[in-house]
C-alpha cells in the first residue's frame, strides 16, 4: 500500500511539474508573440513615416507640369521711376545756343524663368530638391507709363520740344536695355528664386501622403 501511495504521489508531482513547465513555456511563447507583433507594428509605423518623408519624389514630374502651367503667374514684378536728361545744342551764324531738357517716367519690369518642360529639370538629391534652369530674364516688354518732361534750360535757337519728343520715343528702348541689365542683379535673382521655390514647395506639400518637403534650391545652367 505504501508503494502504491508513493507511486501515486510521484505521478502527481511529475504531472504538476510538467504543468508548471508548460505554463512557463506558454507564457514565454505569448510574450515572444507580443514582442514580434510590437516590432512588426513599429516597422509598419516607421515605414509609413519614412514614405511620408520621401513621398514628394513621386510628385516631381507632376510638379514640373504645374510649374510650366503657371509660368506667367510666377514672374517677379519690379516698378522703378526712371529718367534722363539731354543737352540740346545749336549754332546759328556762329552763335552757340544750349538748352537742357529732362523726362521722367515709371517703368514696370516683369522677370521670370523659362519654365517650358524641355528647358529645366527637377532633381531629388541627398540634400533636397534642385531646380536646374537658365537664369531669369524679362518675360514681357517693360511697360512705360506716367511720362513727364521739363525744360531745365532754354536756348535761344534750340528746339527743346523736338528733343523731348525724341527722348519720349526712346524711353521704351532704354527701359528694355535697363531691364536686361537688371535681370542679372542679385536682388532680382532672389525675387525670382523665392517665387519659384515657394510655389513648388506649396504644391508638393499639399499632395497626398507627403509629410515633409526638403529644402529647394535653384541651380543655374548659365552661372555667368
Amino acid at each position: 500500500m505504501r508503494i502504491v501511495t508513493t507511486l501515486f504521489t510521484l505521478i502527481l508531482g511529475a504531472a504538476a511539474a510538467a504543468g508548471v513547465v508548460w505554463w512557463v513555456q506558454q507564457g514565454r511563447l505569448d510574450a515572444t508573440q507580443a514582442q514580434v507583433a510590437a516590432l512588426q507594428q513599429e516597422v509598419r509605423t516607421q515605414s509609413t513615416e519614412l514614405l511620408g518623408y520621401t513621398r514628394y519624389t513621386s510628385y516631381l514630374t507632376v510638379g514640373k507640369e504645374s510649374l510650366s502651367e503657371q509660368m506667367k503667374l510666377l514672374s517677379a514684378t519690379v516698378v522703378r521711376d526712371e529718367g534722363t536728361t539731354q543737352i540740346v545744342e545749336k549754332s546759328v551764324l556762329g552763335l552757340p545756343s544750349t538748352g537742357v531738357v529732362a523726362i521722367s517716367y515709371t517703368v514696370e519690369y516683369a522677370f521670370g524663368y523659362d519654365l517650358r518642360p524641355e528647358n529645366y529639370d527637377l532633381k531629388a538629391t541627398d540634400s533636397g530638391i534642385e531646380i536646374h534652369i537658365a537664369r531669369p530674364r524679362l518675360v514681357t516688354a517693360p511697360a512705360v507709363t506716367a511720362l513727364r518732361h521739363r525744360i531745365l534750360s532754354g536756348g535761344l535757337f534750340t528746339d527743346e520740344k523736338t528733343a523731348i519728343i525724341r527722348l519720349t520715343q526712346e524711353a521704351a528702348r532704354r527701359a528694355q536695355q535697363q531691364g536686361e541689365a537688371m535681370a542679372r542683379e542679385p536682388a532680382i535673382l532672389a525675387l525670382c528664386e523665392k517665387s519659384l521655390t515657394e510655389f513648388l514647395y506649396g504644391f508638393l506639400s499639399k499632395q497626398p501622403g507627403v509629410q515633409q518637403v526638403p529644402r529647394i534650391t535653384v541651380v543655374y545652367r548659365n552661372p555667368a
